[in-house]
Protein backbone atom coordinates (compact mmCIF):
# COMPACT_ATOMS: atom_id res chain seq x y z
CA UNK A 1 0.00 0.00 0.00
CA UNK A 2 2.55 2.42 1.26
CA UNK A 3 4.25 1.59 -2.21
CA UNK A 4 1.51 2.38 -4.61
CA UNK A 5 0.97 5.63 -2.50
CA UNK A 6 4.40 6.62 -2.91
CA UNK A 7 4.56 5.53 -6.46
CA UNK A 8 1.11 7.79 -6.85
CA UNK A 9 3.33 10.59 -5.32
CA UNK A 10 5.70 10.28 -7.94
CA UNK A 11 3.66 10.78 -10.25
CA UNK A 12 1.82 13.71 -9.58
CA UNK A 13 5.43 15.14 -8.61
CA UNK A 14 6.05 14.87 -12.40
CA UNK A 15 3.06 15.98 -13.71
CA UNK A 16 2.97 19.04 -11.86
CA UNK A 17 6.72 19.37 -13.04
CA UNK A 18 6.11 19.02 -16.59
CA UNK A 19 2.94 21.36 -16.66
CA UNK A 20 5.12 24.10 -14.31
CA UNK A 21 7.97 23.83 -16.93
CA UNK A 22 5.06 24.67 -19.39
CA UNK A 23 4.06 27.71 -17.97
CA UNK A 24 8.11 28.87 -17.34
CA UNK A 25 8.43 28.29 -21.50
CA UNK A 26 5.50 30.46 -21.91
CA UNK A 27 6.54 32.82 -19.78
CA UNK A 28 10.28 32.85 -20.96
CA UNK A 29 8.19 33.13 -24.85
CA UNK A 30 6.62 36.24 -23.61
CA UNK A 31 9.62 37.72 -22.51
CA UNK A 32 11.36 37.06 -25.49
CA UNK A 33 8.23 38.20 -27.73
CA UNK A 34 8.58 41.53 -25.96
CA UNK A 35 12.23 42.75 -26.41
CA UNK A 36 11.74 41.38 -30.06
CA UNK A 37 8.85 43.85 -30.98
CA UNK A 38 9.93 46.71 -29.43
CA UNK A 39 12.06 48.15 -32.66
CA UNK A 40 9.10 47.41 -34.74
CA UNK A 41 6.74 50.47 -35.39
CA UNK A 42 6.27 53.03 -38.14
CA UNK A 43 9.60 54.25 -36.99
CA UNK A 44 12.56 50.93 -37.44
CA UNK A 45 14.67 50.68 -34.96
CA UNK A 46 17.91 48.64 -34.69
CA UNK A 47 18.03 46.23 -31.78
CA UNK A 48 21.24 47.95 -30.28
CA UNK A 49 19.68 50.99 -30.39
CA UNK A 50 16.26 49.62 -28.42
CA UNK A 51 18.26 48.34 -25.68
CA UNK A 52 20.51 50.93 -25.54
CA UNK A 53 17.25 53.34 -25.18
CA UNK A 54 16.39 50.74 -22.54
CA UNK A 55 19.33 50.65 -20.14
CA UNK A 56 20.11 54.47 -20.57
CA UNK A 57 17.87 55.55 -18.24
CA UNK A 58 18.91 53.09 -15.55
CA UNK A 59 21.74 55.54 -13.50
CA UNK A 60 24.26 52.78 -12.15
CA UNK A 61 24.30 52.12 -15.92
CA UNK A 62 26.85 54.33 -18.00
CA UNK A 63 24.86 53.68 -21.34
CA UNK A 64 23.61 56.89 -23.41
CA UNK A 65 21.25 57.33 -26.34
CA UNK A 66 20.29 59.58 -28.51
CA UNK A 67 16.97 61.29 -27.46
CA UNK A 68 14.78 60.45 -30.70
CA UNK A 69 14.92 56.98 -29.72
CA UNK A 70 14.53 57.07 -26.33
CA UNK A 71 11.32 59.25 -26.20
CA UNK A 72 10.02 56.45 -29.26
CA UNK A 73 11.09 53.63 -26.36
CA UNK A 74 9.97 54.87 -23.25
CA UNK A 75 7.05 57.29 -24.30
CA UNK A 76 5.62 55.05 -27.04
CA UNK A 77 6.62 51.59 -27.81
CA UNK A 78 7.22 50.47 -23.79
CA UNK A 79 3.87 51.67 -22.65
CA UNK A 80 1.88 50.52 -25.30
CA UNK A 81 3.69 46.62 -24.83
CA UNK A 82 3.33 46.71 -21.06
CA UNK A 83 -0.12 48.05 -21.75
CA UNK A 84 -0.83 44.73 -24.28
CA UNK A 85 0.74 42.09 -21.59
CA UNK A 86 -1.34 43.83 -18.31
CA UNK A 87 -4.32 43.52 -20.50
CA UNK A 88 -4.12 39.99 -21.89
CA UNK A 89 -3.57 39.06 -18.12
CA UNK A 90 -6.82 40.57 -17.30
CA UNK A 91 -8.68 39.61 -20.05
CA UNK A 92 -7.72 36.02 -19.30
CA UNK A 93 -8.14 35.86 -15.68
CA UNK A 94 -11.94 37.15 -15.80
CA UNK A 95 -12.00 34.84 -18.47
CA UNK A 96 -11.14 31.83 -16.49
CA UNK A 97 -12.92 32.89 -13.47
CA UNK A 98 -16.53 33.12 -15.30
CA UNK A 99 -16.02 30.32 -17.57
CA UNK A 100 -15.40 28.69 -14.04
CA UNK A 101 -17.91 30.23 -12.21
CA UNK A 102 -20.44 29.31 -14.84
CA UNK A 103 -19.29 25.93 -15.58
CA UNK A 104 -19.57 27.41 -19.62
CA UNK A 105 -16.81 27.03 -21.86
CA UNK A 106 -18.32 29.53 -23.78
CA UNK A 107 -19.10 31.83 -21.19
CA UNK A 108 -16.46 34.97 -21.07
CA UNK A 109 -16.92 38.43 -20.28
CA UNK A 110 -17.18 39.43 -24.02
CA UNK A 111 -19.87 36.77 -24.99
CA UNK A 112 -22.16 37.33 -21.92
CA UNK A 113 -21.61 41.54 -22.52
CA UNK A 114 -19.92 42.68 -19.37
CA UNK A 115 -17.15 44.25 -21.37
CA UNK A 116 -19.53 45.77 -24.00
CA UNK A 117 -21.98 47.31 -20.70
CA UNK A 118 -18.57 48.58 -18.71
CA UNK A 119 -17.12 50.06 -21.92
CA UNK A 120 -20.80 52.12 -22.58
CA UNK A 121 -20.50 53.03 -18.60
CA UNK A 122 -16.63 54.17 -19.31
CA UNK A 123 -17.65 56.08 -22.82
CA UNK A 124 -20.36 57.58 -21.01
CA UNK A 125 -18.62 59.13 -18.13
CA UNK A 126 -16.24 60.79 -20.56
CA UNK A 127 -18.91 62.00 -22.93
CA UNK A 128 -20.72 63.77 -19.56
CA UNK A 129 -17.68 65.95 -18.94
CA UNK A 130 -15.08 63.49 -17.47
CA UNK A 131 -11.71 64.07 -18.92
CA UNK A 132 -9.43 61.37 -18.76
CA UNK A 133 -6.96 63.22 -15.57
CA UNK A 134 -5.78 60.91 -12.88
CA UNK A 135 -9.15 61.17 -10.78
CA UNK A 136 -11.52 60.93 -13.49
CA UNK A 137 -9.85 57.89 -14.31
CA UNK A 138 -10.99 56.08 -11.44
CA UNK A 139 -14.92 57.28 -11.68
CA UNK A 140 -14.61 55.81 -15.19
CA UNK A 141 -13.99 52.77 -13.91
CA UNK A 142 -16.13 52.95 -11.16
CA UNK A 143 -18.85 53.88 -13.47
CA UNK A 144 -18.00 51.53 -16.29
CA UNK A 145 -17.59 48.10 -13.15
CA UNK A 146 -21.20 49.39 -11.99
CA UNK A 147 -22.45 48.70 -15.71
CA UNK A 148 -21.26 45.56 -16.18
CA UNK A 149 -21.46 44.29 -13.15
CA UNK A 150 -25.39 45.02 -13.22
CA UNK A 151 -24.92 43.14 -16.89
CA UNK A 152 -23.19 40.12 -14.69
CA UNK A 153 -25.63 40.08 -12.23
CA UNK A 154 -28.66 39.81 -15.21
CA UNK A 155 -26.62 37.03 -17.05
CA UNK A 156 -26.55 35.16 -13.53
CA UNK A 157 -29.51 35.31 -12.88
CA UNK A 158 -30.92 33.71 -16.47
CA UNK A 159 -28.26 31.14 -16.20
CA UNK A 160 -29.62 29.94 -12.33
CA UNK A 161 -33.51 29.94 -14.47
CA UNK A 162 -34.43 26.69 -14.13
CA UNK A 163 -34.18 24.87 -17.30
CA UNK A 164 -32.06 27.24 -18.91
CA UNK A 165 -28.96 25.53 -21.14
CA UNK A 166 -25.85 27.20 -21.55
CA UNK A 167 -26.85 28.48 -25.29
CA UNK A 168 -29.49 30.68 -24.08
CA UNK A 169 -27.29 32.37 -21.47
CA UNK A 170 -24.66 32.93 -24.40
CA UNK A 171 -27.73 34.24 -26.27
CA UNK A 172 -28.39 36.77 -24.09
CA UNK A 173 -25.14 38.11 -23.53
CA UNK A 174 -24.47 38.40 -26.95
CA UNK A 175 -27.98 40.30 -27.83
CA UNK A 176 -26.72 42.64 -24.65
CA UNK A 177 -23.44 43.15 -26.15
CA UNK A 178 -25.18 44.68 -29.32
CA UNK A 179 -27.54 46.42 -27.13
CA UNK A 180 -24.19 47.99 -25.26
CA UNK A 181 -22.27 48.67 -28.48
CA UNK A 182 -25.12 50.34 -30.58
CA UNK A 183 -25.91 52.76 -27.34
CA UNK A 184 -22.17 53.79 -27.23
CA UNK A 185 -22.27 54.55 -30.94
CA UNK A 186 -25.41 56.78 -30.25
CA UNK A 187 -23.46 58.20 -26.93
CA UNK A 188 -20.40 59.01 -28.85
CA UNK A 189 -22.45 60.33 -31.83
CA UNK A 190 -24.89 62.74 -30.06
CA UNK A 191 -21.20 63.78 -27.91
CA UNK A 192 -19.89 64.70 -31.24
CA UNK A 193 -17.18 61.64 -31.19
CA UNK A 194 -18.75 59.40 -33.37
CA UNK A 195 -14.36 58.95 -34.59
CA UNK A 196 -13.46 58.15 -30.79
CA UNK A 197 -16.62 55.96 -30.83
CA UNK A 198 -15.52 53.47 -33.52
CA UNK A 199 -11.85 53.47 -31.98
CA UNK A 200 -13.75 52.29 -28.75
CA UNK A 201 -15.56 49.70 -30.09
CA UNK A 202 -13.05 47.48 -32.02
CA UNK A 203 -10.26 48.79 -29.22
CA UNK A 204 -6.95 50.30 -29.68
CA UNK A 205 -4.35 50.29 -27.58
CA UNK A 206 -2.18 53.28 -29.49
CA UNK A 207 -3.53 55.97 -26.65
CA UNK A 208 -0.99 54.12 -24.22
CA UNK A 209 0.47 55.71 -21.64
CA UNK A 210 2.61 55.19 -18.02
CA UNK A 211 -0.62 57.08 -15.82
CA UNK A 212 -3.04 54.47 -17.97
CA UNK A 213 -0.91 51.44 -17.25
CA UNK A 214 -0.32 52.28 -13.67
CA UNK A 215 -4.02 52.64 -13.08
CA UNK A 216 -4.92 49.22 -14.31
CA UNK A 217 -1.93 47.76 -12.97
CA UNK A 218 -3.03 48.80 -9.07
CA UNK A 219 -6.68 47.33 -10.07
CA UNK A 220 -5.05 43.95 -11.48
CA UNK A 221 -3.15 43.85 -7.96
CA UNK A 222 -5.76 44.12 -5.46
CA UNK A 223 -8.13 41.52 -7.24
CA UNK A 224 -5.78 38.77 -8.84
CA UNK A 225 -4.76 37.55 -5.36
CA UNK A 226 -8.14 37.65 -4.03
CA UNK A 227 -9.04 35.42 -7.52
CA UNK A 228 -6.20 32.91 -6.36
CA UNK A 229 -7.42 32.41 -3.05
CA UNK A 230 -10.56 30.50 -4.88
CA UNK A 231 -8.53 28.36 -7.11
CA UNK A 232 -9.46 25.04 -4.99
CA UNK A 233 -13.16 26.04 -4.49
CA UNK A 234 -12.94 26.14 -8.40
CA UNK A 235 -11.65 22.96 -8.42
CA UNK A 236 -14.07 21.43 -6.54
CA UNK A 237 -17.29 24.00 -8.21
CA UNK A 238 -16.01 21.89 -10.90
CA UNK A 239 -17.44 19.14 -9.88
CA UNK A 240 -21.01 19.90 -9.03
CA UNK A 241 -22.40 22.28 -6.74
CA UNK A 242 -23.24 19.29 -4.62
CA UNK A 243 -19.67 17.99 -4.53
CA UNK A 244 -18.09 21.69 -3.93
CA UNK A 245 -20.93 21.79 -1.07
CA UNK A 246 -19.93 18.94 0.22
CA UNK A 247 -16.44 19.67 0.34
CA UNK A 248 -16.77 23.13 2.49
CA UNK A 249 -17.06 25.25 -0.31
CA UNK A 250 -19.23 28.54 0.31
CA UNK A 251 -20.67 28.68 -3.10
CA UNK A 252 -22.61 31.72 -2.25
CA UNK A 253 -19.33 33.99 -1.47
CA UNK A 254 -17.29 32.12 -4.24
CA UNK A 255 -19.91 32.93 -7.07
CA UNK A 256 -20.19 36.80 -5.61
CA UNK A 257 -16.68 37.51 -5.00
CA UNK A 258 -15.13 35.86 -7.74
CA UNK A 259 -17.23 37.55 -9.87
CA UNK A 260 -17.24 41.23 -8.50
CA UNK A 261 -13.18 41.04 -9.04
CA UNK A 262 -13.49 39.97 -12.59
CA UNK A 263 -15.55 42.57 -13.52
CA UNK A 264 -13.29 44.84 -12.00
CA UNK A 265 -10.51 43.86 -13.85
CA UNK A 266 -12.56 43.99 -17.32
CA UNK A 267 -14.43 47.53 -16.39
CA UNK A 268 -10.49 48.59 -15.43
CA UNK A 269 -9.14 47.26 -18.76
CA UNK A 270 -11.75 48.47 -21.00
CA UNK A 271 -11.63 52.11 -19.78
CA UNK A 272 -8.54 52.62 -21.51
CA UNK A 273 -8.22 50.20 -24.57
CA UNK A 274 -11.89 50.05 -25.64
CA UNK A 275 -13.63 46.42 -26.72
CA UNK A 276 -11.03 44.02 -27.53
CA UNK A 277 -13.09 40.70 -27.63
CA UNK A 278 -12.23 37.21 -27.46
CA UNK A 279 -8.94 37.40 -25.51
CA UNK A 280 -11.13 36.33 -22.46
CA UNK A 281 -12.84 33.49 -24.75
CA UNK A 282 -9.23 31.83 -26.20
CA UNK A 283 -6.61 32.23 -23.34
CA UNK A 284 -8.73 29.98 -20.77
CA UNK A 285 -9.27 27.39 -23.47
CA UNK A 286 -5.89 27.22 -24.45
CA UNK A 287 -4.61 26.83 -20.82
CA UNK A 288 -6.80 23.81 -20.28
CA UNK A 289 -5.80 22.33 -23.13
CA UNK A 290 -2.09 22.28 -21.73
CA UNK A 291 -2.76 22.33 -18.12
CA UNK A 292 -5.64 19.96 -17.52
CA UNK A 293 -8.59 20.55 -15.13
CA UNK A 294 -6.15 22.54 -12.04
CA UNK A 295 -7.24 26.40 -11.60
CA UNK A 296 -3.27 26.43 -9.53
CA UNK A 297 -1.84 25.79 -12.80
CA UNK A 298 -4.73 27.07 -15.41
CA UNK A 299 -4.48 30.65 -14.40
CA UNK A 300 -1.00 31.37 -14.57
CA UNK A 301 -1.17 29.83 -17.86
CA UNK A 302 -3.91 31.53 -19.19
CA UNK A 303 -2.71 35.25 -17.69
CA UNK A 304 0.42 34.22 -19.56
CA UNK A 305 -1.70 33.20 -22.96
CA UNK A 306 -3.58 35.91 -22.86
CA UNK A 307 -0.69 38.58 -22.79
CA UNK A 308 0.91 36.38 -25.61
CA UNK A 309 -2.52 36.88 -27.88
CA UNK A 310 -2.53 40.18 -26.91
CA UNK A 311 0.44 41.39 -27.55
CA UNK A 312 0.55 39.84 -30.66
CA UNK A 313 -2.07 40.71 -32.67
CA UNK A 314 -1.49 44.63 -31.44
CA UNK A 315 2.22 44.18 -32.85
CA UNK A 316 0.26 42.96 -36.39
CA UNK A 317 -1.86 45.62 -36.28
CA UNK A 318 0.54 48.52 -36.11
CA UNK A 319 3.22 46.67 -38.18
CA UNK A 320 1.31 45.02 -41.29
CA UNK A 321 -0.40 48.43 -42.16
CA UNK A 322 2.47 50.67 -42.85
CA UNK A 323 1.44 54.11 -41.55
CA UNK A 324 -2.40 53.01 -41.42
CA UNK A 325 -3.21 50.97 -37.60
CA UNK A 326 -4.85 47.73 -37.50
CA UNK A 327 -7.34 48.31 -34.38
CA UNK A 328 -6.07 45.06 -32.15
CA UNK A 329 -9.45 44.57 -31.13
CA UNK A 330 -10.66 43.83 -35.11
CA UNK A 331 -7.80 41.20 -35.33
CA UNK A 332 -8.90 39.73 -32.00
CA UNK A 333 -12.24 39.29 -33.29
CA UNK A 334 -11.21 38.04 -36.68
CA UNK A 335 -9.31 35.26 -35.11
CA UNK A 336 -11.80 34.84 -32.18
CA UNK A 337 -15.08 34.11 -34.52
CA UNK A 338 -14.20 30.60 -36.19
CA UNK A 339 -12.64 29.96 -32.49
CA UNK A 340 -16.49 30.96 -31.22
CA UNK A 341 -17.87 28.73 -34.06
CA UNK A 342 -15.38 25.60 -33.35
CA UNK A 343 -16.37 26.09 -29.92
CA UNK A 344 -20.03 25.80 -30.08
CA UNK A 345 -20.11 22.95 -32.24
CA UNK A 346 -17.34 20.85 -30.57
CA UNK A 347 -19.58 21.22 -27.60
CA UNK A 348 -22.99 20.33 -29.77
CA UNK A 349 -21.52 17.28 -30.96
CA UNK A 350 -20.54 16.36 -27.00
CA UNK A 351 -24.25 16.59 -26.34
CA UNK A 352 -25.03 14.63 -29.30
Amino acid sequence: MKQEVAKADGLYTRHIARKTMVIFSLLALLVVVAIAVTPLGAASLGLGDTVRAILSKFPFLDVESDFRTSVIIWELRLPRIIMAIICGVGFALSGTVMQGVLRNPLASPFTLGVSSAACFGGTLTLILGASLETGSKYLAVGVAFLFGLSTLLLIYAVSRHRGTTPETVILCGVCLMYLFLTMTTLVGMMGGAAMSASYIITGLLVGSSWENVGVIFIFLLVSIPLLLKYCLDLNALALGDEVAQSSGVNLKRLRVVSMVLSTLVVSSVVCFTGLIGFVCLVSPYLARMLMGNDYRLIFPCAAIIGALFLLGTDTLGRTIGGAFEIPVGLLTTLIGIPFLLYLALRRGQYEA
